[in-house]
């Protein structure tokens, strides 16, 4: 053999090698759920264009879009039921600390008049006072009442909307690892091998 042959079939089996490793870590992207949206491995957010490509249309039409609107509505429902129960106990606890102080200081003060004026009606300056922090507690119920409700639809449409996007997720996952492309050594010599 010749210094040229031998050097080709060298250059040859070289080129083969780096073909191999390359073949091997081909890049298939795995898909991350990142809230309602995807991302890949790199933490790239994925476009809708992508999703769609990379679980075709009748998942994404008939699954992702539903998913995304339960999730983010579930979610909404969560932060205005947090919000509508602590606007409403903290409304209630100002209207009951009011009714209280005013009704002490309407004993006392109706104690103070009739012992020393009996004849005397006096117009008692507290019951606006009072009428408010009454108002503030019938409130603040009905605000805690609100948040809980919106707790109760918030929570089930949240956790229903992330199993049907972690379904998704999973379901592309174990697709995309099931296929392999592989370029190497084979027992009667050099192969390309492809899995699915």
């Amino acid at each position: 053999m010749n210094m040229k042959r031998f050097a080709l079939l060298c250059g040859l089996v070289v080129a083969l090698l780096c073909l191999t490793q390359n073949a091997k870590a081909q890049y298939v992207p795995q898909i991350h759920r990142d809230g309602a949206g995807f991302v890949d491995d790199r933490g790239t957010a994925l476009t809708d264009r992508e999703i769609i490509d990379l679980v075709g249309e009748d998942i994404y039409f008939d699954t992702v879009v539903g998913a995304r609107k339960q999730y983010t509505a579930g979610r909404k429902l969560i932060v205005g039921g947090l919000i509508g129960l602590g606007a409403g106990y903290l409304s209630t606890t100002i209207g009951t600390y009011t009714l209280v102080a005013n009704s002490e200081d309407a004993v006392r003060s109706r104690q103070y008049n009739n012992d020393n004026y009996p004849d005397r009606y006096e117009y008692d300056s507290d019951s606006y006072e009072a009428a408010i922090g009454g108002l503030m507690v019938l409130g603040g119920v009905m605000a805690m009442f609100a948040g809980a409700v919106a707790l109760d639809a918030g929570i089930p449409l949240k956790i229903i909307g992330q199993s049907r996007l972690n379904w998704v997720e999973n379901d592309y996952n174990d697709r995309a690892r099931d296929f392999s492309l592989e370029f190497g050594a084979a027992p009667s010599g050099i192969g390309l091998t492809l899995r699915f």
